[in-house]
């Protein structure tokens, strides 16, 4: 791939143009006059933005779209320094107006190793019948493109692939082909007085089975927004049906036939189990994937989580260990890459909670969340680490977008889970025993839920209440106690005073009781 400084192109290894919005575009020429050097964050955006305040959410939004439109090929040349800025490898010409990038080799196979699925999006049909308004159905399928790009699990096909192929036919079998894609989205854009109506379907290109199919509407007073808006609830609404799909196209393959793909996918429904059991089944499989490929960057962030719930949950003998070994894991995946949300929050998370490295922790949380805001694991990982560094009313504000952002999410013990912390750590008991107890109705077993209950009805002075939820949290951990609850790692002394408080007036023994 070359970038051309003087004619301000982008030309991949065939020489088409590589296209880019123009805040994105303006940005990489500015990393290409620079090649070599680290550029810091306030002098991309002082360049970028001049005479306007930009934040660093625009800023890592333009780097996700650079790394998008450079690919699996080439991205690793746009490189991140944590607390620094941003560098872009490549050789300068002769004449010093253009930079080649290199690209990373076995970049390709290893693309095609992980099985990843492809996603196009297709321009919307413009049903509108207005000229005029042709832009908004190109504009929405573009927002998309860019929004979806973010998530890292699966391939989106670039816009000018997309928006070139043949499609008046709708043979979506063909279009997969012509485009590698595994997935096609398509819809169609209608109009009614100010109101703007789209209509769109998720289809798996080989098969033509349709996966998911949606509406959205809005009004046209503020048409940027709308197309804000559309495409985000469009990438809520069809993330988890891709995923369900792969996971159900997983499930089918032979046992002897598995990549890391679908070791990882079929882990997914026995860690969203919340078993002891279930959690050791999506451990062996997540390990197994990363003997496939030790870099593949969602198998080690779900290993962290895995490892690190076990722990948490008393399912494992030697705590500590699995305490760093889930913090060393998600750092792991953060090496991987540097600009992956969910590998961001899964080490913020892990940070917080085992590693007592606050700080790193609520960096790591803000870089995810400027990265990609609207997806709901990414919400809860954060929340936690707001739950353990005392911002517990920003906690609350995390947990509560996941909620609106996937109210039907099969991990909504998750985010009920993180409410129930925070209020108990604002010492809001009584929201934290229904909040709790809610959790236990959905996961009889789900042991951190019966901690905050007891606590929390102990400290209301529901003493009695508390002593049978204890009998409960020792049947379930018999190993559990004062000791033990100590190795929890918190912000402040007031919270862990708190928190031991509560569990000894629920009746907690000091040590472990010896059967």
């Amino acid at each position: 791939m070359m970038i051309l400084i003087d004619q301000r192109e982008v030309r991949d290894d065939d020489g088409r143009p590589v296209e880019l919005r123009r805040r994105s575009f303006n940005l990489l020429m500015l990393l290409a006059d620079n090649a070599g050097q680290v550029i810091s964050k306030e002098t991309l955006i002082d360049g970028n933005w001049p005479n306007v305040t930009a934040s660093d959410e625009s800023l890592a939004r333009c780097i996700s779209d650079i790394r998008g439109a450079l690919g699996v090929k080439y991205r690793h040349n746009l490189r991140t320094f944590p607390g620094r800025g941003y560098l872009l490898e490549g050789t300068k010409t002769e004449a010093g107006n253009g930079v080649r990038l290199r690209c990373a080799e076995g970049a390709a196979e290893s693309a095609r190793g992980a099985e990843k699925p492809s996603l196009a999006v297709l321009p919307f049909a413009d049903m509108t019948g207005d000229a005029d308004q042709a832009y908004l159905a190109l504009g929405i399928a573009d927002d998309l493109i860019v929004t979806l790009s973010r998530i890292r699990w699966f391939y989106v096909i670039g816009r000018n692939s997309s928006f070139a192929v043949r499609k008046e036919d709708g043979d979506f079998r063909r279009i997969g082909r012509e485009l590698g894609a595994h997935y096609v989205l398509a819809g169609t854009l209608r109009r009614d007085g100010r109101r703007l109506r789209l209509t769109a379907r998720l289809v798996e290109a080989e098969t033509c089975r349709q996966v998911w199919a949606g509406r959205f509407e809005g009004d046209l007073d503020d048409v940027f927004a709308l197309q804000d808006r559309i495409a985000r609830d469009v990438t809520l609404a069809i993330e988890p049906s891709l995923q369900t799909a792969e996971v159900e196209k997983a499930r089918k393959k032979r046992t002897d036939d598995l990549g890391a793909y679908d070791l990882y996918l079929r882990s997914l429904p026995l860690f969203h189990a919340y078993t002891r059991e279930g959690f050791a089944e999506a451990e062996t499989l997540l390990r197994m994937a990363l003997r496939h490929d030790p870099n593949y960057v969602d198998a080690l962030a779900a290993l962290a989580d895995c490892v690190g719930r076990m722990a948490l949950n008393g399912w494992r003998d030697d705590i500590e260990k699995a305490y760093a070994e889930s913090c060393s894991l998600a750092e792991r995946a953060v090496l991987a890459d540097p600009e992956h949300p969910a590998a961001l929050a899964t080490a913020a998370w892990a940070s917080a909670m085992f590693g007592e490295k606050f700080e790193r922790a609520s960096d790591l949380a803000d870089r995810a969340l400027a990265l990609h805001p609207d997806t709901p694991a990414i919400r809860s990982y954060c929340g936690w680490v707001f739950v353990y560094t005392g911002q517990c009313q920003r906690a609350i504000e995390q947990f509560e977008a996941a909620r609106r952002l996937s109210p039907l999410d099969p991990r909504s013990y998750f985010f009920l889970l993180g409410l129930a912390g925070a209020r108990f750590f604002l010492k809001d008991f009584e929201a934290t025993i229904t909040l709790a107890r809610r959790i236990i109705v959905e996961s009889p077993a789900h042991i951190i839920a019966h901690r905050f209950l007891a606590a929390a009805l102990a400290l209301s002075g529901r003493k009695e209440d508390a002593r049978i939820v204890l009998s409960r949290i020792l049947e379930l951990q018999p190993d559990y106690s004062l000791e033990h609850a100590r190795r929890s790692r918190m912000g402040h002394d007031w919270m862990m005073t708190l928190w031991i408080e509560g569990l000894a007036q629920a009746g907690l023994p000091e040590h472990e009781a010896h059967l």
